[in-house]
Formats: structure tokens, sequence, C-alpha cells
């Protein structure tokens, strides 16, 4: 947008969380277990909705409505979820989003069959809602994330060329920004958009990752016990954080282009300032919107 204001956009981004809470809260009460909604509601519960709001907002440039990109944004958020859920088991991290980590409140088997629970629940929910085309997306989407959790679970820094690093993370975490942005193209019927949408969506994803690798690197106790951060500090090779920066700068100006690519220059598109705001997001830097050419102050 021209004139873009920060706290416009930052606006924006509470009142769609907002509606992807709502329905999330409403998906949940249709699953088929009962006993299991408490446990499903609480695995959900909290969080940024980055990758639902990016859903809406590649479906909103495009020319659809809101309601068109929703129930793909809850997909998104809920396979999201059930992934840090158990995520946390693996990494035995205790606490989750400020509260009890799941596994901690309903005990290990509870939490792994919620969580198996909630990924084809939401695969189920882009097959009726949005076709074939998009179901196929989101299972290869889980399919990756799954590739990148095996090869940190089962692999030693040590024997990885600290290059892999961008390859675990693009995996891991770019998978499911990259079914973010497809899922937005196809909620706006524009199927001709997948494949730069998918560039555009995993590029983010890749970036949002370093941010979150460079913040967590700060604590040595996770260091210790990921074997993801010690990769992310053997990619680092004595560089410092000015590797991860500069990469975090190139990244975002690709994304940028990506963007373009996507709406031409609609004046009435977020796509352009998304890369930047998803990073202050998790930097810690919202609602300063970093843009391409720009550098954060991170005294």
């Amino acid at each position: 947008m021209q004139g873009l204001n920060s706290n416009q956009l930052l606006e924006h981004w509470r009142e769609m969380r907002q509606l992807i809470d709502d329905a999330i809260e409403r998906w949940l009460k249709e699953l088929p277990e009962a006993k299991a909604i408490d446990a499903a509601r609480y695995i959900a519960m909290g969080g940024k909705r980055l990758r639902g709001f990016l859903v809406l907002e590649v479906a909103r440039s495009l020319g659809a409505r809101v309601e068109d990109g929703l129930d793909a944004a809850v997909a998104v958020e809920l396979v999201h979820a059930a992934s840090l859920a158990l995520d946390d088991i693996i990494d035995e991290d205790i606490t989750r989003r400020g509260a009890e980590a799941a596994w901690v409140k309903y005990g290990l088997k509870k939490t792994v069959m919620v969580s198996n629970l909630l990924i084809p629940f939401a695969q189920r929910i882009v097959a009726e809602r949005y076709g074939e085309e998009a179901l196929r997306r989101t299972v290869q989407a889980w399919l990756d994330i799954s590739r990148g959790e095996v090869l940190d679970a089962f692999t030693s820094p040590e024997e990885l060329h600290p290059d892999s690093y961008i390859e675990m993370i693009r995996l891991k975490t770019g998978a499911l920004f990259r079914l973010a942005a497809e899922l937005g193209v196809i909620a706006a019927g524009r199927y001709s958009l997948i494949d730069i949408a998918s560039k555009y969506g995993e590029t983010i994803g890749i970036m949002y990752q370093i941010a979150d690798d460079l913040r967590d690197s700060n604590d040595k106790e996770k260091v210790r016990s990921e074997p993801s951060l010690q990769l992310f500090l053997r990619w680092l090779n004595g560089s410092g954080v000015n590797k991860a920066y500069t990469m975090i700068k190139t990244l975002l100006s690709k994304a940028i282009d990506f963007s373009i690519k996507i709406t031409g220059n609609l004046h009435d598109s977020y796509l352009s300032h998304l890369p930047g705001f998803i990073v202050n997001a998790m930097l810690g830097w919202v609602p300063q919107v970093v843009t391409r050419g720009t550098t954060p102050d991170t005294s």
C-alpha cells in the first residue's frame, strides 16, 4: 500500500487473527471425538497466526473474500499447532506460548493421539472445501515437515554439513509457509500463480526460522538441548549474527520480488510488506515494519 502505516498493518493482523481464532473454535467443535476437544483446543490456543494470516492476505490480494480463505487458514494453523505439540515432546520443552506444553498437561499418549487427529482433520477441511490440488499440497507440506523433523532427530549436527541447515529449515518451517501461500492462491481461484506463491511462502518461512534461531541461540540451555540450534551455530561458522542478518535481508528482498509477481503493483495489497512484518513479529520489532533496504535497530 502506498504510504503504509505500520500501525494499520498491525491492526489488520489483529483483526484477522481474531477471525482465525473464532473459526478454529467453531471447527474444533466438529471433531468427531468429543472427549478430545478440550485437549485439541489447548493445543491450538494462542500464537500469532502468521501462517493463517498469510493465507488470508494472499487470497484477499487476489480478489477473494476473507471468508473464501478462512477455512484454509484454520487448516494451516491446526497443522502448525499439532506440529508444535509433537515438537515439544521431541525437544522435551515443558512450556509453550507461556503455558504448560500440551504433553505436560495431558500426558504423552493423549497429546500424540490428539495431534495425530488434528492433522487429518485439517486435511479433510482442505479436501472438502478446496479440492484435490489443495489436498495434495497439504499432504506434501506435512511430508516435508516430517522429513525435516526426522533429519533433525536422527542425525547429530556433527554429521551434517553446515549448509544443510538451510535445507532442514526449508523442510521444517518453509513447507507450511509455502502451503499457506499456495492455499491463498487456490482460495482465490488463481491457479496459474501457485508456483510463484510457493516460492514466496517458502522464502518467508526460511527467513522466519533463521530469525527464530537467531533469537533462541542466546539461550544456552536451548542450544545445549536442541540439535537444530547447534547446526545453526555451525552454519554461522564464526561469522556471528551478521551472517544471519545478511541472509534475512537477502531473503526479504526475494520475497518482496515474488510478492510483486503475484499481485503486480496493486495498491491495496499487503503482500510486499508481509515478509518484513513476519520477521519483525519473530524478532520483536513490531510495530516497526522492516522493508527492503532498511536495517533493523537491534540495540
